[in-house]
């Protein structure tokens, strides 16, 4: 026998039959918003079914293993597809035809990184004998210890208590980044077992509130995205164990995100400084922040006008904020007729990124790409992308650098890289080395608004947190459904021989 069948067969759950509802309703929300053009429907939708695939076959159990690249892919659907068809102006300033050759590089974006993505894990490989994972009841304290010092940690940054440590640059982004690891892994397995139903009564309890203090403390830094990777992160997690979307939760924490994010601006004018947070915030003024977060964003929802400013980030919808295609047109419109391409200025920072900092103090920062597109194509200087910068995303990126043909080749390098590890995640314990490797690339792959820069950053500083976790606290374990197999297959084959 040259290759092994899946061992484990997915279920479905309610995956299939919610994933159709939810697609249905799109779709038909996305045929009849007026727009200019009927086109930019088509169009929006035909990206938005290309989104939805790999998900699809995920949920039907077409494609097996950890779903890295369908998580990728949905993220599309907000940034890329829904703003072709809305009325953010920073999308409406572009012509319809210019909207629709940015729909159709997404679609052939999508299309190519879906095809490469899905010949690699369609069909389960060979099984290994063994696995290096964590074991027992240790690993589950050891996540546990790590969300609580990841919520104590978010206390302390707000409340400016970590001054006493009198930490440099290199050893705080080092603290800070392991500890942003572990909260990666322990929040994605932790809500996976809580799926699964493999915690105590208790424990679940315990994952529970870790989730709503860490959520609450992270909010406070006024930066949403933290706590909004680790929710959603959290909520793929559960849904992979349990089969089952809790829909309910999803929705109503979305909402909430959304009424947040209209009273942002005015927090951030109250509490941040020039780069930075000016006033601390104690554990016990939370009551008193968040009443005044409340306000505002009631306040904001309400009187919205006209005048508000798009640039500065004030009145922006959360799905206005969410978008990225606008830079996408934006290069497409200016490159390379007035603006030359970059020809991988933005990559060239790659090599340094690896490097931590703690023994490279000249280390650029990881936003450095972001900085180089905002001021090539004079959207920001230098100083004011310090300050907060312009989101482009790996896509639009990737063409301002090389343009359409960049694009594709971004489709194929994603593709691979999320299918090779989807791939090493098939029939894999959820504690295994190859399962966290592909926990850590989901919660990147939903960072829609991140540069190449960033990305390499981050995966090279959690990959050494990872890699210590491997020599440290995982042990070499045998395959216990391979050996099962392997059993099976041996009585089977002297029940034959018994019976010639």
């Amino acid at each position: 026998m040259n290759s092994l069948p899946l061992l484990e067969k997915q279920k479905k759950g309610n995956l299939e039959s919610i994933f159709w509802v939810l697609a249905t309703v799109l779709i038909i929300y996305e045929l009849f918003v007026e727009t200019e053009s009927f086109w930019l429907n088509a169009i929006c939708i035909l990206v938005t079914i290309l989104a939805l695939l790999p998900s699809y076959l995920w949920a039907a159990g077409k494609a097996l293993g950890l779903p890295i690249f369908p998580m990728f892919a949905i993220t599309f659907i907000w940034t890329y597809a829904l703003p072709l068809i809305s009325d953010n102006p920073n999308v409406l300033g572009y012509s319809v035809d210019q909207r629709l050759f940015a729909g159709f590089t997404t679609l052939s974006f999508l299309a190519v990184g879906c095809v490469v993505w899905f010949r690699l894990v369609r069909k389960a490989p060979v099984p290994r004998s063994s696995y290096r994972l964590l074991t027992g009841t240790k690993s589950n304290k050891i996540f546990f210890l790590a969300l609580l010092a990841s919520v104590f940690f978010n206390i302390a940054s707000v409340a400016g208590w970590l001054g006493v440590l009198g930490l440099n640059g290199g050893s705080f982004s080092l603290l800070r980044n392991t500890i942003i690891a572990f909260t990666a892994l322990s929040s994605f397995v932790l809500s996976y077992k809580l799926g699964k139903g493999e915690l105590t009564k208790q424990e679940s309890s315990a994952i529970v509130l870790l989730l709503i203090g860490f959520m609450i403390s992270s909010t406070l830094s006024f930066l949403l995205i933290t706590s909004a990777t680790v929710f959603l992160s959290s909520v793929a997690a559960f849904t992979i164990g349990r089969r089952k979307v809790p829909i309910v939760l999803l929705l109503t924490v979305v909402l909430c995100f959304s009424f947040l994010h209209a009273g942002k601006a005015e927090m951030r004018s109250r509490y941040w400084g020039a780069y930075g947070q000016s006033s601390y915030i104690q554990p016990w003024q939370y009551p008193v922040v968040y009443a005044e977060w409340v306000s505002s964003s009631i306040e904001e929802t309400s009187f919205r006008g006209e005048e508000n400013s798009y640039s500065s980030g004030a009145g922006q919808t959360f799905s206005d904020r969410a978008s990225v295609v606008q830079m996408l047109m934006m290069a497409q419109s200016l490159s390379p007729q007035t603006v030359p391409f970059l020809n991988g200025y933005t990559y060239q920072i790659l090599p340094e990124m690896v490097v931590p900092r703690l023994f490279y103090p000249q280390k650029p920062w990881s936003h450095e790409g972001t900085f180089r597109l905002n001021i090539h194509y004079g959207r920001q200087s230098r100083e004011q992308a310090r300050r907060a910068t312009i989101a482009w995303g790996l896509l639009a990126e990737a063409y301002a650098n090389f343009g359409y043909f960049g694009c594709m080749g971004l489709a194929t390098i994603l593709g691979l890289a999320y299918g090779f590890v989807g791939r090493l995640s098939i029939n894999a314990p959820i504690l295994s080395l190859q399962s966290l490797v592909a926990v850590f690339l989901m919660t990147y792959a939903i960072q829609s608004e991140w540069t190449a820069g960033v990305y390499v950053a981050a995966l090279s500083q959690h990959a050494v947190v990872l890699a210590a976790m491997a020599i440290f606290l995982m042990k070499e374990k045998p395959n216990e459904q391979l050996t099962r197999f392997n059993q099976y297959s041996a009585a089977l084959s002297s029940f034959g021989t018994r019976n010639r």
